[in-house]
């Protein structure tokens, strides 16, 4: 475990179901789905987390995984195939007689979406004990839901230790704990909806704002708008990398914040980071799941110098 440069951590659902349809449905109505049927039955690999972890993995980043699962980890194959990504897993405790949970994402063609998950063993996270050891080994820590107790040690953990720290994700959902989680980071990595409910609950003006919280970068996606980056030195609006070939987004934010840690824990500056991170999300928007079509630097390296009529500098 020794030699990191990402460690990350969060338990929700690991595995995925996606179901697309033209539109939502509304009250009481019945939709037909618009996908193959071979697609519908399909159960894919999923969890924040986890999707971080492959995703940095496959960008040749020294990564570890921390998180608490059933049996159904190792007996569905996800383990080898994080494994075979080269993903560390002597962080991730494996509860047995115990099942992990499943979330169901719906979304319709204008990618309006919704999603229902059973959390399975990641449902109480009370008696959880961090992986001190992984933590302290790694450049970098990201934390994804679920902001708990399991999540908000491992972030504070990682800051004592001065560790660069990233919250990705719905840190609103911390409740009272949501000042200490974002107290501890250094980036905050949120999507528009998820920064408006934070701002909101906060009663703040403005993402700015969540600066004076703690972190000293907020990045906000915003889909085909691509996203905007807070800084103490104000604010940079870089684009996305439209694909002609979209199928599902599912992934594609935890992509994009696997992408940002990855380049910042590289020393690159913040607008290669985003187009970096841009150009990564725009890979794994063109096939079925979150960890189905990542590529590797190569492949990111030659479609940013199309898109962006530069050289990503490594």
């Amino acid at each position: 475990m020794s030699g990191l440069e990402l460690f990350s951590i969060g338990s929700w659902s690991i595995f995925d179901h996606l179901l697309r349809m033209q539109r939502l449905p509304a009250e009481g109505e019945t939709v037909a789905l618009d996908m193959p049927i071979a697609e519908m039955e399909r159960i894919h690999f999923g969890d924040c987390s986890a999707n971080i972890a492959a995703v940095a993995a496959r960008l040749g980043i020294r990564t570890g995984l921390g998180m608490v699962v059933g049996d159904d980890f190792d007996t569905s194959g996800y383990a080898a195939h994080l494994r075979q990504l080269g993903v560390d897993l002597a962080g991730v405790e494996i509860r047995g007689g115990t099942r992990s949970g499943h979330s169901f994402n719906f979304f319709d063609a204008e990618n309006r979406s919704f999603c229902v998950s059973h959390l399975g063993v990641a449902e109480c996270q009370d008696d959880w004990r961090i992986p001190e050891v992984a933590i302290a080994s790694a450049k970098a820590l990201v934390v994804s839901e679920k902001f708990s107790h399991y999540t908000l040690g491992a972030i504070e953990s990682a800051k004592r230790a001065g560790r660069l720290t990233a919250i990705n994700g719905m840190v609103a959902t911390a409740g009272q704990s949501a000042s200490r989680f974002l107290a501890a980071a250094d980036i905050l990595i949120l999507s528009r909806g998820e920064a408006a409910d934070l701002i909101d609950r906060l009663s703040f003006s403005s993402a700015s704002a969540l600066l004076d919280l703690g972190p000293r970068l907020v990045v906000v996606t915003e889909g085909s708008n691509g996203s905007r980056w807070y800084q103490a030195q104000g604010e940079i609006r870089l684009p996305a990398v439209k694909t002609e070939h979209f199928v599902d987004s599912t992934g594609a934010g935890d992509s994009f914040a696997a992408s940002v840690v990855c380049g910042l824990v590289r020393g690159w500056p913040v607008e290669q980071t985003g187009k970096f991170a841009a150009t990564v999300a725009s890979f794994v928007v063109e096939a079925w799941g979150c960890q189905t079509n990542l590529p590797d630097m190569d492949q990111v390296a030659e479609r940013y110098r199309n898109h962006f009529k530069e050289n990503l500098i490594r």
